[in-house]
């Protein structure tokens, strides 16, 4: 049975520097058990409560658990279409586009577009206008519903729709989900229009990021461009957290599934289910499931697991059923995007994490 410790060396050879499994200048890995921490562990530049850009984990800690909120509280409903939604302002082919394919990557969007470089040229108050516009007007890659492609475009569109059907901003309607499932879990650091965070915690305790072309220093604010380009809260990436926060989001949701208030089970165990309308999908409405053999989540991730990955170098893989799973938050990007020893660090930890959790 692999220990805590041996666990403890990978993640130290990660954030060493002289070592060739060099990952990341800061890493933590904290596992869950029985509504509780079984582990936290740490290496390199780390401390207590460190703050790490979460990339796409905001699809399922934000943008699919406001959505469960909101049709909890009867303002929203995942069978709505675009065309329901917005009317004659929806092109034809996007009219027929349901919220639950846009949670399950089926809408039929690109995965990717640099929006940013047309947003950044206009005010902030402009900038949502314009990117609702633009994403009704993205050809398609193929048919909704046919296929799921991954999708930051379909996550940017929701992140406007759960605003609308709110009436308040994304961060407004995450906080007031977590509050209603009482947590205290990721937030948003929005970027106000002079260009800065405003009140922030010591920079030392946010792991650094970049830099990027025309951003040389990444610290405090989110690293992906299109989230950037909206000062820091959309629908597809900008949360920033700790460990901890991450698995009490999942601990809450995972509690709300088997019964508790305070929204149905039913709803909650939802967030968890494998779209079997779209042929081919191995995505619930808001995670990935190590359905592939090569997942990151490793090889031997029980089954039933649900997870998610984010480009900082993040990731979470939870068991609901048994509340149980692994939180690993790194900011890999520190060293470039191009670095790539996250992956094998991931397939790595994953796999002694699900061994040492009892798997």
């Amino acid at each position: 049975m692999p220990s805590l410790r041996e666990l403890q060396a990978l993640l130290d050879a990660a954030a060493d520097p002289a070592s060739p499994d060099h990952a990341a200048p800061a890493v933590v890995c904290l596992l869950w058990q029985e509504g509780r921490p079984l582990a936290t562990l740490r290496a390199g530049q780390t401390q207590t409560g460190t703050l790490f850009d979460l990339a796409s984990l905001t699809k399922p800690l934000c943008t699919a658990l406001t959505a469960l909120a909101l049709e909890a509280d009867g303002q929203l409903n995942r069978a709505l279409s675009l065309g329901e939604i917005w009317g004659q302002a929806v092109p034809e082919d996007k009219r027929g586009i349901t919220i639950k394919q846009l949670l399950c990557h089926a809408g039929g969007f690109s995965a990717w577009r640099p929006y940013f470089e047309l947003l950044q040229k206009h005010p902030p108050a402009l900038r949502r206008p314009l990117l609702k516009a633009m994403l009704l007007n993205e050809p398609l890659e193929h048919p909704p519903g046919s296929r799921a492609l991954y999708s930051d475009l379909g996550y940017l569109l929701l992140g406007l729709i759960l605003e609308d059907a709110a009436g308040m901003g994304l961060d407004e309607a995450l906080a007031r989900a977590q509050g209603a499932l009482g947590v205290a879990g990721p937030r948003f650091r929005p970027i106000a229009a002079d260009g800065k965070t405003g009140p922030a915690p010591d920079l030392a305790g946010i792991a650094p990021c970049g830099p990027l072309p025309g951003r040389p220093l990444i610290h405090g604010e989110v690293e992906d461009e299109n989230a950037y380009a909206l000062e820091g809260v959309a629908g597809q990436a900008g949360l920033f957290g700790t460990a901890a926060q991450v698995a009490a989001v999942m601990d809450a949701l995972c509690r709300v599934a088997a019964g508790e208030h305070p929204w149905p089970a039913e709803m909650a165990q939802g967030l968890f289910r494998i779209d079997r309308d779209t042929p081919g999908s191995v995505r619930t409405p808001g995670f990935d499931t190590p359905e592939r053999p090569e997942s990151a989540a490793g090889s031997n991730a029980p089954a039933g697991t649900v997870g998610h990955l984010g480009f900082t170098g993040v990731s979470l893989w939870w068991h609901p059923a048994s509340n149980r799973g692994v939180v690993l938050l790194t900011n890999r990007v520190a060293l470039g995007r191009a670095h790539q020893g996250i992956k094998p660090l991931r397939r790595r930890v994953h796999g002694l994490a699900w061994e040492i959790l009892g798997f």
